[in-house]
């Protein structure tokens, strides 16, 4: 399939997550505890990961996966914030 037409939209939108990404790092470093930035950051994550495995982009995939395993232990009190 030719994704090449949804290229400058994949750049927007993960632009756009990647700044709610910054926006969730700063607020964690205030406030460590606080679940639902966690939660935010796990769900960026999560659609970038999805948008970069739809258009082929297997190291953004990964990463944005192992970011997401990262949150995963965040969230239940195997690593702290």
């Amino acid at each position: 399939m030719d994704t090449s037409k949804y290229k400058a939209l994949y750049l927007q939108e993960t632009g756009e997550h990647l700044s709610g990404v910054e926006q969730g790092l700063l607020a964690l470093e205030k406030n460590p505890d606080d679940t639902k930035t966690i939660d935010d950051l796990f769900r960026h994550y999560h659609s970038i990961k999805g948008m970069s495995a739809s258009m082929g982009y297997e190291p953004i995939q990964q990463l944005s996966h192992r970011q997401e395993d990262l949150l995963d232990k965040v969230r239940l009190k195997q690593l702290p914030a």
